[in-house]
């Protein structure tokens, strides 16, 4: 069955903010927002014993994505998730260095092709993109939205970049979901850049970025920091993000 054409095409580099991935967002254009649940706020300082992702919602471009179980907690290690993606969205084709993608569909049909196969998948039914294997989904619809409950294992790399930007937020670091500072942004977009193979063009456009990312990482900015994910830590003052 031949895809309708789609509204509006997620390239490999907007992909990289697809996942979760925030931080790369800010160079591929893609406008990001939060949403929190009612009395659920928490501050960076404050331990956390269980991922603050939970019960928000993350929108881009007509995209819902919002975490149900933490990596941490699932017997795999995958983080679980709840997408609605608009009438005629299409994520184009990529590959995981090490992560395995999965779908389940909720409501409407999505369409997937792995390994060059293709296919078109209704509610109840389910699909992987495995580590190393190029994928692409996409909705057919011109009409409806589609809803599926995806996975990504291993979950926890993309789960506490989530947690950086939820944490940078919440400290005033950003200027909507991005971060003020372009060592802090270069550092989050060089991570999750390293989760997908990447062309030649990809990495030629990357490069700046990568060469800014170092000399982020040696002022000490990284992707992840204790104060915002609860993990205990002997230095405060690296717990969370340098000022600036």
């Amino acid at each position: 069955m031949k895809a309708a054409k789609p509204r509006h095409r997620i390239k490999k580099t907007e992909l990289l903010a697809a996942l979760g991935l925030v931080g790369a967002a800010a160079s591929a254009g893609v406008v990001v927002s939060r949403r929190f649940r009612s009395g659920t706020s928490e501050t960076p300082e404050t331990p956390r014993t269980a991922s603050p992702l939970i019960g928000h919602e993350f929108s881009f471009l007509g995209h819902i994505f919002r975490v149900l179980e933490s990596a941490r907690e699932t017997d795999d290690g995958s983080l679980r998730y709840d997408y609605s993606a608009p009438p005629g969205a299409n994520v184009s084709e990529h590959t995981h260095n090490f992560q395995e993608e999965s779908f389940e569909v909720v409501s409407g049909k999505l369409g997937l092709r792995v390994g060059g196969k293709e296919m078109i998948l209704t509610a109840g039914q389910s699909a992987t993109g495995p580590s190393r294997v190029p994928h692409a989904w996409w909705n057919p619809s011109e009409e409806e939205r589609v809803g599926f409950q995806g996975g990504i294992r291993p979950g926890i790399e993309v789960e506490t970049i989530f947690e950086t930007v939820l944490g940078l937020m919440e400290q005033g670091k950003t200027i909507g979901p991005f971060p003020k500072n372009p060592l802090q942004t270069a550092v989050l977009a060089r991570e999750i850049a390293s989760w997908v193979v990447l062309g030649s063009v990809e990495k030629a456009l990357l490069a700046p970025l990568l060469a800014l990312a170092f000399v982020g990482r040696l002022l000490g900015y990284k992707a992840r920091y204790p104060g915002y994910s609860g993990q205990e830590t002997g230095n405060p003052e690296e717990a969370t993000a340098p000022s600036g």
